[in-house]
C-alpha cells in the first residue's frame, strides 16, 4: 500500500496503490490503483476505503464472505453438473432448492459463515409461521445440513468461529401428538371390493391389485404383461411411473423385487387378460390416476357405499401390510414383497396390526380361579 505524489500539467496530484492477499489461499491477490487525486487527505481516505473493499472481495473469493444465497446457487450448479459425491436427479435438486429459497429466506443475504444455532432456530420458527408441519421441518433441516456441509467440504464456508456443523444440526422439533392414520378394516376391505365388482366399477382391478400386492401407485401404473410370470406365480416389479416427469423410472428404493401371485390375484389377472391382453399395460390407464387423483376417486366410491374414512390411494398399500401381518405372515416377507427397505418406516404397520404386542399379557395370571369363587358362600345378602 502506498500513496505517491506526482506532477501533471504543473499541478500536484496523488496516486494510491492498494493490494490484498488471501489469508488461506495466498495465490489470491487483488490490486487497485487510483490516480489524479487532488489532495493528500482524499488519497488517505481512498486508501482506507479500498483496503476494506479489497479485503471483503478476498474474503468472498476464499469463501468466508459468501452469502447463503451464493452458497445455494453454487451447490445447485455443482449438483446439476454431477460433481457431488452422490448423484442427485434434477427433481431432487429442484426440491432442495425450492425448500431453501422459500424457508431460509431470512438467511439469503447473510454470510453463510456467520450463521449460528440462533439463526437456525429463527429459520425453523419462520418456516412454522408459513405453515410447515413436522415432516416438512425435518426435510428443511435435511436440506440445510446437506448444502451447508457441502459448503464446508468445498472450502466455501470458512472462518475461525465455525463449529463444523450446520446451524440446524441437533435442533429438536416439538413433538406433536401422533395421529392414527385411517385404514380400512378387513370387513370394510371385503365390502369395498365386493361392491366395486358388483357395480362393475372401472377401477375395481386397480384397487384389487393394490390390496393383493401392496404395490405402489406408480408401480401399478407401469406394470406390463411382460412383468407377469404366471408359470412361476410371480410379478417382477422393476419400474414405476412418475407423474412429475411423466415417465417411468426405477422403483422408489432403487431395486427390483418379486411379488407373489395368490389364487385371488390370479383370478383378477385372468379377467384382465380376457379384456386387455393386447394392451401394453396390465391395468387400465385413467387420466385421474395419471394426474394423481386416485385418492379422490377412491374416497368418492367409499362414501357412496357408506364407508366414511379420509383415506388416500396409498391406504390400500397399508391395508395389504397390516392385514397380512395380522394373519401371522413374517414381517420380513411382507417387507420384501412390498418393497420396504427401512424397518423404521415399516414399524407403523406392525403397530397397526397389533402383532408386536399380541399375546404379551397372556402370562400375567392374577385373577382368582373361577371354580374357587363359584363355591364361595356370600356372607351378606
Amino acid at each position: 500500500m502506498a500513496i505517491s505524489e506526482y506532477q501533471k500539467n504543473g499541478k500536484t496530484f496523488y496516486k494510491v496503490y492498494v493490494q490484498c492477499r488471501g489469508k488461506k489461499h495466498k495465490q489470491i491477490r487483488l490490486q487497485k490503483l487510483i490516480k489524479d487525486i487532488e489532495s493528500l487527505a482524499t488519497a488517505r481516505r481512498e486508501e482506507r476505503q479500498w483496503l476494506q473493499e479489497l479485503a471483503r472481495q478476498v474474503e468472498k473469493l476464499e469463501g468466508k464472505g459468501l452469502s447463503w444465497s451464493e452458497v445455494l446457487y453454487r451447490w445447485e450448479a455443482s449438483a446439476l453438473s454431477g460433481h457431488l459425491g452422490k448423484k442427485l436427479n434434477r427433481l431432487t435438486v429442484k426440491d432442495h432448492m425450492n425448500r431453501m429459497k422459500r424457508y431460509t429466506h431470512p438467511w439469503l443475504d447473510l454470510k453463510a459463515s456467520d450463521l449460528n444455532k440462533a439463526d437456525g432456530r429463527r429459520v425453523l420458527a419462520y418456516a412454522e409461521s408459513l405453515g410447515a408441519k413436522k415432516s416438512l421441518l425435518n426435510s428443511i433441516k435435511s436440506s440445510i445440513n446437506l448444502v451447508y456441509n457441502w459448503g464446508i467440504e468445498e472450502g466455501l464456508i470458512t472462518g475461525s468461529n465455525l463449529s463444523g456443523k450446520s446451524p440446524v444440526f441437533g435442533l429438536g422439533l416439538d413433538k406433536k401428538e401422533e395421529k392414527l392414520k385411517p385404514i380400512l378394516t378387513l370387513d370394510e376391505v371385503r365390502k369395498f371390493l365386493l361392491e366395486a365388482k358388483l357395480q362393475r366399477h372401472p377401477w375395481y382391478p386397480i384397487w384389487a391389485f393394490a390390496i393383493l400386492t401392496g404395490m405402489r401407485s406408480g408401480e401399478l401404473q407401469a406394470l406390463e404383461w411382460g412383468d407377469v410370470d404366471e408359470k412361476n406365480g410371480i410379478i417382477r416389479v422393476s419400474k414405476s411411473f412418475n407423474k412429475r416427469i411423466n415417465a417411468t423410472k426405477c422403483p422408489k428404493n432403487g431395486t427390483w423385487r418379486n411379488v407373489d401371485v395368490s389364487s385371488q390375484l390370479q383370478e383378477v389377472i385372468s379377467e384382465l387378460k380376457r379384456e386387455r391382453i393386447n394392451q401394453q399395460f396390465v391395468l387400465p390407464q385413467f387420466p385421474e390416476w395419471k394426474y394423481g387423483e386416485g385418492g379422490k376417486v377412491l374416497r368418492m366410491f367409499l362414501e357412496r357405499i357408506g364407508i366414511q374414512k379420509d383415506v388416500v390411494f396409498h391406504t390400500l398399500r397399508a391395508c395389504f401390510a397390516t392385514h397380512l401381518l395380522s394373519t401371522g405372515v413374517e414381517p420380513l416377507k411382507v417387507m420384501r414383497m412390498g418393497g420396504w427397505s427401512d424397518l423404521k418406516t415399516f414399524q407403523i404397520y406392525l403397530r397397526m396390526s397389533g402383532v408386536d404386542v399380541k399375546g404379551v399379557a397372556e402370562g400375567l395370571d392374577v385373577l382368582p380361579d373361577r371354580c374357587v369363587t363359584d363355591n364361595v358362600v356370600p356372607l351378606f345378602r
